[in-house]
């Protein structure tokens, strides 16, 4: 990972600080280990458990916002500002949540044919449809006092913007920041609630639609805005500066300066920190190897090391044994052994895998959680067919392992749910929570044919190359 290089960084990144000299290192989404490009140290990103508090640092000045105001007013036709306009630079909090969105849809098509014959009507034939999607979803909520003209969201620019970690020292001089008024369980509650009701807007031709949100995770993102008021132009007039852009995001000629001011006490909200530590391992203190995984094996001591809450959460190592002279690359998938209660419930549900008591999750990262529900389904139907054998070092065919045990076990969820409206189904029960007897690692060799990775032993599982990003 590098600190500082010429080519532009894509996607949200956070600025974290070297504890080997204390340079500036850049940490991207999904990213938590990187080498520092001053000492080449490997160091490690531990999140916290509680919601992370990060901020957008300010990057237009006062004279700049002033310009941008007189633009706009002159585009509107009005007067330009004049003296005694007052500037407030303020940081306000958003809570940002990231999560799976389930949505089921069920449709009636109609489609008008014409029989055979020169003489015959067209004839309107009708079918059922259910449509199933899983996708990413993301969103940002207000999380300050109600403040006329500040946005009640920031979009997706999360996914983009510079942040750094919340602290004193990290504040801008001159900016005050926002008290956070609503809790993430307050957030969260009348989130799951709001996506509910889009089940109900967009109604159903037959059945019910579904929309359901799984395993949001949040945390607080402190915007910068500057605040320009003043009482001349004939009465109040406000402008509010986006401190990022610079663009005027609104004009108030009038508020309640009552209920302006009049908000309940600030609730008590934990906040979570970044910590950087070394890439180490934990039993010898040998490096580990600069690149994102959750599993390793220390090249020193063959320790298996598994960077999660619970290290303690997987058995063992596997991969299906090849030839001597195969060398395709090993993906990773987590083996998850369902519990004795839930397999024949499980075996019926999903069909192919009934020679199978484990659910073969992807262990790499990907978008298209479609995809990931089909993969899942086929290779939980093949493993019984693969010969395994147990591991005790990983060279560079083994892919990193770019989803933790828990996420697997949160994905599992979610499939388990998905498969649940498949056949004739047009409902499902509630979501259940998924806790597996055990987990272990199971690596697999595929081998690239056209647009799709083909699996090397039996030639019959196919994914298609962008899954694996």
């Amino acid at each position: 990972m590098a600190t500082t290089t010429a080519t532009p960084k894509s996607g949200f990144y956070v600025e974290v600080t070297c504890p080997g000299c204390g340079s500036a290192l850049n940490l991207e989404s999904d990213f938590f280990v990187l080498r520092c490009d001053h000492c080449s140290s490997v160091h490690r990103v531990i999140l916290p458990e509680v919601p992370s508090a990060f901020l957008i640092p300010a990057g237009i000045e006062r004279r700049e916002a002033r310009f941008s105001i007189d633009r706009y007013l002159k585009q509107q036709g009005l007067p330009l500002t004049g003296s005694g306009m007052h500037l407030k630079q303020l940081y306000y909090p958003y809570w940002k949540v990231d999560a799976i969105l389930f949505r089921l849809r069920n449709k009636v098509y109609e489609k008008v044919v014409m029989e055979e014959g020169e003489y015959n009507d067209a004839v309107t034939v009708s079918h059922d449809r259910t449509e199933i999607s899983l996708s990413p979803y993301t969103t940002t909520r207000a999380a300050g006092v109600p403040f006329e003209g500040i946005p009640a969201s920031i979009g997706m620019r999360t996914e983009y913007i510079k942040m750094v970690p919340f602290a004193r020292e990290n504040v801008q001089e001159e900016f005050d920041s926002f008290p956070v008024l609503s809790s993430w369980e307050d957030v969260r509650s009348a989130l799951l609630m709001n996506v509910g009701v889009i089940s109900d807007i967009d109604l159903s031709d037959i059945g019910s639609n579904v929309t359901e949100l799984f395993h949001p995770k949040a945390s607080l993102v402190y915007f910068p805005y500057l605040v320009m008021e003043s009482y001349s132009q004939g009465g109040f007039n406000r402008y509010v500066v986006d401190g990022v852009s610079g663009r005027v995001l609104d004009h108030v000629t009038a508020v309640d300066s009552e209920s302006q001011f009049e908000y309940p006490e600030a609730p008590t909200v934990e906040f979570g920190a970044l910590t950087v530590e070394h890439h180490r391992c934990p039993t010898c203190g040998v490096d580990l190897p600069a690149r994102q995984s959750y599993v390793y094996i220390c090249r020193n001591c063959h320790e298996l090391i598994v960077l999660c809450h619970n290290r303690e959460v997987v058995s063992e190592l596997h991969a299906a044994v090849v030839s001597e002279k195969n060398q395709d690359p090993m993906f990773p998938f987590w083996s998850l052994r369902v519990p004795e209660d839930r397999v024949a419930q499980l075996q019926k549900m999903f069909g192919g895998i009934h020679r199978s008591d484990r659910l073969i999750i992807p262990a790499f990262k990907s978008q298209n959680f479609d995809a990931l529900f089909r993969l899942t389904k086929r290779m939980s139907a093949a493993i019984p067919q693969l010969e395994l054998e147990s591991l005790d070092k990983l060279d560079d065919r083994f892919l990193p392992v770019t989803v933790s045990p828990d996420e697997a076990t949160m994905m599992t969820e979610v499939i388990i749910y998905r498969q649940g409206f498949s056949g004739e189904r047009k409902t499902a029960s509630e979501p259940a929570a998924f806790v597996p007897e055990d987990i272990g690692l199971v690596y697999v060799p595929f081998h690239p044919e056209h647009y799709f990775y083909v699996d090397s032993i039996m030639n019959v599982i196919t994914f298609e190359k962008s899954l694996a990003r």
